[in-house]
């Protein structure tokens, strides 16, 4: 058996716990990457965030802008 990846003790100070429900190949696809980094999945997905490459509105520059709804209109002032 592996020895299970871990940060060192007190590294995840001043952190927030996040919890969501993935698919299990995404969860999987994580749990790879990270292994083959040599990190903890928490530690991959950290990695995964911080060089996710964004444009200069701040959404993911893969994302197909067409799909994304547009903001509510706003009620015109009488």
């Amino acid at each position: 058996m592996g020895k299970t990846l871990r940060r060192p003790r007190g590294a995840a100070l001043n952190m927030t716990q996040v919890n969501y429900k993935v698919p299990d190949d995404c969860k999987a696809k994580l749990e790879s990457v990270s292994q083959q980094l040599g990190v903890s999945a928490a530690e991959g997905l950290e990695l995964i965030l911080k060089h996710l490459e964004l444009d200069a509105d701040g959404l993911p520059a893969w994302a197909d802008r067409d799909s994304i709804p547009e903001a509510l209109p706003m009620a015109k002032a009488s």
